[in-house]
């Protein structure tokens, strides 16, 4: 994600801090934000399964919050994360804002399914 953008997400999102080993995410709970890591690294795991490991500018829990159903998988600090916390509010006025960041968000999307069928 391009740095503009990660500022942009710093200024609205609400910052959070992780410990490693800290769930994010839990599967199958409810989702309202979704999150951009800000400093440090996760794992996303479906079905305990670990599918992808992420840093900095990687966003996690984007379906739920465009879908409004549960979380897809779970996420876990690999160490001490700062992820911003979006809410729907904040993720539709950036991407009014910032169209690049829609794009972000969709190239994510298309980047997971893409990695779940190849595994399927």
């Amino acid at each position: 994600m391009e740095s503009r953008i990660l500022n942009m997400i710093q200024n609205v999102g609400s910052p959070r801090t992780y410990e490693p080993g800290e769930k994010v995410f839990i599967e199958g709970s409810p989702g309202t934000t979704m999150c951009v890591v800000l400093d440090g690294n996760i794992e996303i795991r479906v079905g305990g399964t670990p599918m992808e490991f992420a840093g900095r500018g990687t966003i996690i829990g984007e379906m739920a919050l465009i879908d409004s159903s549960t979380r897809s998988a779970t996420v876990v600090a690999k160490d001490y994360c700062v992820l911003a916390q979006v809410n729907q509010r904040q993720f539709l006025s950036l991407m009014e804002k910032a169209p690049s960041f829609g794009l972000s968000v969709m190239k994510t999307l298309v980047t997971r399914l893409r990695n779940m069928d190849a595994m399927m």
